[in-house]
């Protein structure tokens, strides 16, 4: 019997050849897309969330997100700004030891929100986005992303919580510290937070606004991932926090004593670009902090926050200091508001 082979057939077969000896092709990345979880307690849920997540390097993902109105289904277009921008992206370990705080690079005429994210390891990351629709309110929704293959968690031991009661609680990044009297929290209550940020054991004397305010919180409780995030305001009639009885620095010369409201303030990220820009990440640097007009901002600080609940909470406090962003870790301990007196 003769076989007869076709130039395709033997072409195809050549190629096929070549590439098994040249190793494996490599997997293109893939998009995968993850339901979001409502994550803001108190508030009722009135959006849903969508995030499309495209790999762009090992560490790296470029994502793409959409929220829709609960009841309608309809992709939602319009968003208010809050706190400078659109949309706030805070993504957290499994571990909840490390806090990312971007925003959208690009925001699309159709409300779709994009952003290039980096990891500092494989693992599990919980990503919240925290956006205001317009007409809605504040909503949030979290999502659960794996990046790479996470090697398992052995001999890992996450920081220890501290009770609120224990105080003043300090924690540190680099020359800064902050000096945290959060003996006021109480499950279910709006309480007062008074903080002092030093910078080598003084108060510290060159921060400047963050998005527009003082600094920034965010507590995520560790037993069901709820999200709070709060700003700061300066020190005064709500509460101002001297830790080791230090008094507030004073202004240094040249600057204003104050801090500046969203409508004027100094924005510490660059707005995003409108779809079809180039990517705007690269305005996210510090290098945009240093070339606005500097506003003094009064060490002593204070916010306002209510925990959902009692139990253990990572929390985050981030300010600009030395032209810098700076995020300062603490693990506290919330107790249940009818056993708080007894602390």
């Amino acid at each position: 019997m003769t076989y007869r082979f076709s130039g395709n057939i033997l072409l195809g077969s050549a190629a096929i050849a070549m590439l098994c000896a040249a190793g494996p092709v490599p997997a293109l990345a893939q998009d995968s897309v993850v339901e979001g979880v409502y994550a803001l307690p108190g508030v009722a849920q009135a959006v849903t969330g969508q995030l499309n997540v495209v790999e762009t390097g090992p560490l790296t993902r470029r994502i793409e997100l959409t929220y829709a109105d609960q009841s309608s289904a309809e992709q939602i277009a319009d968003f208010d700004v809050e706190l400078t921008q659109q949309l706030h992206i805070l993504a957290t370990d499994a571990e909840l030891t490390h806090l990312i705080h971007e925003h959208a690079d690009i925001i699309g005429a159709d409300g779709r929100f994009t952003a290039e994210l980096e990891f500092s390891a494989p693992g599990l990351y919980h990503i919240y986005t925290d956006a205001v629709p317009t007409g809605i309110g504040q909503q949030v929704m979290r999502f659960d992303v794996t990046v790479g293959e996470a090697a398992p968690a052995a001999g890992t031991t996450e920081p220890a919580a501290q009770h609120v009661s224990h105080g003043p609680l300090v924690s540190s990044d680099g020359a800064y510290s902050v000096a945290l009297d959060a003996s006021q929290l109480q499950a279910g209550v709006e309480s007062v937070v008074s903080l002092l940020v030093e910078k080598d054991g003084a108060p510290a004397a060159d921060l400047e606004p963050y998005l527009g305010v003082s600094a920034h919180a965010v507590f995520i409780r560790t037993e069901d991932l709820a999200y709070v995030h709060a700003h700061a305001m300066e020190a005064g009639e709500e509460g101002g926090h001297h830790a080791h009885g230090a008094e507030p620095a004073a202004p240094p010369a040249g600057h204003d004593h104050g801090v500046e409201t969203e409508a004027d303030g100094h924005d510490a990220h660059a707005a995003p670009a409108q779809e079809g820009d180039h990517d705007a990440h690269a305005s996210h640097q510090p290098d945009d902090h240093e070339a606005a007009p500097a506003t003094w901002i009064d060490p002593n600080m204070s916010l306002h926050v209510t925990p959902p609940a009692a139990g253990t909470y990572a929390l985050w406090v981030e300010f600009i200091g030395g032209g810098e962003i700076r995020t300062v870790p603490f693990t506290i301990e919330i107790p249940e508001a009818d056993s708080h007196a007894s602390h």
